[in-house]
């Protein structure tokens, strides 16, 4: 799939394909947008479902007056001729709406998480493999170049074998406050805060070491994002175009970040240790002044470090002389994601257009929902979690 991604293709002789989106919010949308642009005209939005009418009005106006507006997500499925469904809802209704989409026989795309739950997690799997269809998935740091070409460099031996590493998720303080103002601040409706934001930095980890984490432990809490700090809205101020502090971001319905109604951290930190021996170290945090998506490899014959938000890549073989490789993947100006939205865009034209496999799918989603459980499992029982006897009960071992 990778080499597939960089070819190119004649993708106007392939047959139309009609999709079908449920939850057009601003993150679907951009992903179809993106779709449409690389599909060359042969991808077509025949049928949207959103209850909120705002956001059924921006996907019209984005993708077509003549699109169908469907009465509920059963009968957008219900569309005859219809080839995929997208899913771009909270996150406790992925699993049912991939799971009804998948036994009428669709090919589906979901956006990450894959459920909130493990049951439900594996009602996916079940109707995937039962469906024999198409399960593309959300994990768009994977088609993110700068993270592909670290995954090229572990491969090779760049740092030799792995010993440690530390990984981060930190983000700018109206990011946070976009968070903590809409419905993600809750865990019924999202799922935990490292489920719902952070299931892109494990999968990466999974993806990296080509392992699965055996043990977790894990710290967090809600520090922050209190009423008692609502003060910090006024000591920021409002941005150059009046908006205030932690609210730049707006959707639909969103609320004062500080209010209450939040029951997801707002930090947190986790300890895992993979199979063959490598430990890790993860932290997230809602409300920084130095946002960071950051990876630092310790190997036995060198180490590598990279961020994101910077597009910085170095690498240093271990040797009495210093010498440190830098490649520049150029962050935040690479576009959405450093990239990798763009990418995904390209991946998703081929898998929809010719069936090519996506980067990430049922089994990518479940173990990084998995890992996520776990960890926030450790985090509200205060205790280490054995991740063996969950690996043995998805069939899988820690070695993946």
């Amino acid at each position: 799939m990778d080499d597939a991604l960089m070819v190119n293709y004649n993708i106007s002789m392939c047959p139309p394909v009609s999709i079908g989106l449920i939850g057009v919010g601003d993150r679907l949308r951009t992903v179809v947008k993106n779709l449409l642009r690389e599909s060359r005209g042969q991808i077509k939005v025949v049928a949207v479902y959103d209850p909120d009418p705002g956001a059924v009005s921006l996907a019209r106006e984005q993708f077509g007056a003549a699109v169908t507006v469907s009465g509920s997500d059963r009968e957008l499925i219900a569309t005859p001729g219809l080839d995929w469904v997208f899913i771009g809802t909270p996150n406790c209704h992925h699993a049912d709406q991939a799971v009804s989409a998948l036994r009428a026989g669709l090919h589906v795309f979901c956006e990450k998480p894959l459920a909130t739950n493990l049951p439900d997690g594996l009602r996916v799997r079940d109707a995937v493999t039962a469906s024999g269809r198409i399960f593309a998935f959300g994990l768009v740091l994977r088609y993110t170049p700068i993270y592909r070409k670290i995954k090229e460099l572990l491969d090779a031996g760049a740092v030799g074998d792995l010993v440690s590493f530390e990984f981060n998720e930190t983000l700018n303080f109206n990011h946070g406050g976009y968070i903590f103002g809409n419905w993600r601040r809750q865990r019924a409706l999202a799922g935990s805060h490292i489920l719902e934001k952070c299931c892109h930095d494990l999968d990466l980890a999974n993806w990296f070491t080509g392992k699965l984490p055996r043990r977790v432990a894990s710290f967090g809490g809600r520090d922050f994002f209190v009423p008692a700090n609502e003060r910090h809205i006024a000591r920021i101020g409002p941005d150059d175009n009046g908006r205030a502090a932690y609210q730049t971001w707006r959707g639909p319905r969103q609320v004062n970040p500080f209010t209450g109604g939040a029951d997801i951290f707002d930090n947190q930190v986790a300890i895992l240790e993979y199979d063959g021996g490598a430990r890790a170290t993860f932290h997230t945090n809602c409300n920084t002044g130095l946002p960071e998506r950051r990876f630092y490899w310790c190997g036995t014959e060198g180490t590598l470090r990279a961020n994101l938000a910077t597009g910085r890549v170095e690498l240093a073989r271990i040797a009495h002389t210093r010498h440190v490789e830098e490649i520049d993947y150029a962050g935040e100006a690479a576009g959405g994601h450093g990239g990798g939205d763009d990418e995904l865009a390209r991946g998703l034209a081929l898998t929809l257009t010719r069936g090519l496999p996506p980067l990430a799918g049922i089994d990518e989603a479940l173990r990084a929902c998995a890992v996520a459980f776990a960890i926030d499992e450790a985090a509200d029982g205060g205790r280490v979690v054995d991740l063996c006897p969950l690996w043995n009960q998805l069939g899988l071992t820690a070695s993946g």
